[in-house]
């Protein structure tokens, strides 16, 4: 599950991504740098919070570039819930502006532990992430589903037109309920991962996005997964 789109961080599964370098040569990072790297972007990806000292590591990056991948990633995360996990094909605009804000809250509670940044015996470094993964999945039941898709009429609808319909009755309404109970939220089975940090031939280091990407997979749990 990526659906994400990171400014200047992971490329590949990410579109229109580039990977980020930082802007101390190989010689002056520190495994302090590395750690602050790795939890200023989660900060910034995850809870929109944009940390002066990660800012100032990342070649040519500002607050502004930290705030756009932040708000990247919630829409881009709430196009998913939306498409791949409540299967609205019709969102309206109003749909896809609850979706955001709702996931904006989602991500407020993300939970993440950073480690200590460590030096490989090659000159990358190496920094573990414990992820407590959000329990999306258990907030709503079947019946939630099925309710809301009766009261919004998807038995009767046939046309492309009466799809369209449903969804603009049924997106607001799973919406409203999810978001009423984002306060009983809990959290799956820690996952560690580790990220790399790579020097590549210029003397930089970049984030190797494998790392990243399955923090990102992890971080919400749609289905179970991580169940505890």
């Amino acid at each position: 599950m990526n659906k994400t789109v990171w400014k200047g961080l992971a490329a590949g599964a990410m579109a229109a991504c580039l990977l980020a370098t930082l802007s101390a040569c190989g010689k002056g990072l520190t495994e302090k740098d590395a750690e602050t790297y790795v939890k200023g972007h989660l900060d910034a990806a995850y809870l929109g919070v944009y940390d002066k000292a990660y800012i100032e590591l990342v070649e040519d990056m500002t607050e502004s570039d930290a705030r756009e991948m932040h708000e990247d990633n919630v829409s881009g995360e709430a196009e998913y819930y939306l498409l791949d996990f409540l299967e609205i094909y019709y969102p309206t605009d109003e749909i896809i502006e609850q979706a955001a804000d709702v996931m904006e809250q989602i991500y407020a509670k993300s939970k993440y532990t950073v480690g200590t940044g460590s030096k490989t015996k090659d000159g990358d470094f190496v920094v573990e992430v414990t992820v407590s993964p959000l329990s999306l999945y258990d907030l709503l039941t079947d019946d939630d589903y099925f309710d809301a898709l009766e009261e919004a009429g998807y038995d009767d609808a046939e046309t492309e037109e009466e799809y369209a319909a449903v969804d603009a009755i049924y997106g607001p309404l799973i919406l409203d309920l999810l978001e009423d109970r984002l306060d009983d939220i809990t959290y799956g089975k820690d996952q560690i991962i580790m990220v790399q940090m790579k020097l590549d031939d210029e003397g930089y280091y970049a984030p190797v996005e494998t790392g990243l990407q399955k923090i990102d997979e992890v971080m919400i749990d749609y289905y179970g997964a991580y169940a505890d």
